[in-house]
């Protein structure tokens, strides 16, 4: 074998181990992909179940705490006047489902959960309540407008 066949080989040789290393590269980047899109789908699911599990507590507390059943009482089945403490609570535990309703909205718009699973999820709203369409009203500048969107939606459904 000549010293020019010697040297084509070895760049014949060299080339090809080029295009291997290319193509591990490649399904090494394609598998990394997979790996985040799975890590990221874990963690939607997981602030979902914290979602789940924060309107839970709020139910415990209602059904515990004789006051807290009372005031939830005063605010969603009644027309009375709310004091000034009252007022802020309500506007607190309102916000609070409303940000709980935008994080199931992301989970929505992410594939994680389908709409069934939404609408179930924002249930919790009461939207078909005066005081808080009212807050709703109020406050809805400060989400993305998708979610204001599907809100206005519901409630526009619902009336």
């Amino acid at each position: 074998m000549t010293r020019d066949h010697l040297k084509d080989l070895l760049e014949g040789i060299g080339f090809i181990a080029i295009i291997a290393s290319l193509v591990f590269v490649g399904i090494e980047t394609r598998n990394s992909t997979k790996q985040a899109v799975l890590n990221t789908q874990a963690l939607e699911i997981a602030a979902y179940q914290e979602l789940m599990d924060n309107i839970a507590e709020m139910n415990v507390l209602i059904i515990q705490d004789p006051e807290v059943a009372a005031f939830m009482h005063k605010v969603y089945f009644t027309s009375e006047e709310l004091t000034e403490l009252e007022q802020f609570r309500f506007s607190r535990a309102a916000y609070l489902r409303f940000r709980h309703g935008d994080m199931a909205f992301f989970q929505y718009q992410r594939g994680a959960i389908d709409e069934a699973r939404l609408r179930s999820s924002l249930k919790v709203l009461n939207i078909s309540n005066p005081r808080v369409r009212a807050f709703w009203g109020r406050v809805q500048n400060n989400f993305v407008e998708p979610y204001k969107a599907y809100i206005n939606q519901l409630i526009d459904e619902n009336d």
